[in-house]
């Protein structure tokens, strides 16, 4: 009788445990305002342009007839190529202790403040490097059923 008890505890325990696991997973792959403007500013920073194409709204794409993401990236390689040094192995930064937090959000716009540190990946363990602060706030719209980063801050155009 108490071995059979304890059967029904363990497996009542299991299928608990299977239950969270799911709602956890379904959560975890919901669209959010904050996911959304750290994958753009990783995006940003990386010079990742399907992701910037995917993240940034249609409205700020073009400007005066001129692909702003297309425009970002060449002018990044024009840079680097200035200096002798390809896009990835020179200009590409990568963002470390992230965070996000929303500031305002209603059903179809928010804003988010993304904090963290980019480092250069040409930053080795022995050398200092550059370790740059980066505090940027995002407006963000629901595009398509997918939030959308509407312009570029002028903190990231200076940074």
């Amino acid at each position: 009788m108490a071995k059979g008890k304890m059967i029904l505890s363990l497996g009542l325990v299991v299928a608990v445990g299977i239950v969270f696991q799911v709602i956890f997973v379904f959560a975890d792959t919901q669209d959010t305002p904050g996911k959304a403007a750290v994958a753009f500013a990783k995006a940003y920073f990386s010079y990742d342009k399907d992701v910037l194409a995917d993240r940034l709204c249609k409205e700020k794409r073009v400007v005066d007839d001129v692909d702003v993401i297309d425009n970002y990236i060449y002018s990044a390689m024009t840079e680097a190529r200035a200096r002798g040094y390809n896009l990835g192995c020179y200009v590409k930064n990568k963002l470390y202790h992230v965070t996000a937090q929303v500031l305002d959000k209603s059903y179809n716009k928010a804003r988010v403040r993304i904090t963290a540190e980019r480092k250069s990946p040409l930053r080795t363990f022995f050398s200092k490097g550059d370790i740059h602060h980066v505090n940027v706030t995002f407006d963000l719209v629901k595009e398509d059923g997918k939030w959308k980063v509407c312009g570029i801050p002028a903190e990231l155009s200076e940074a």
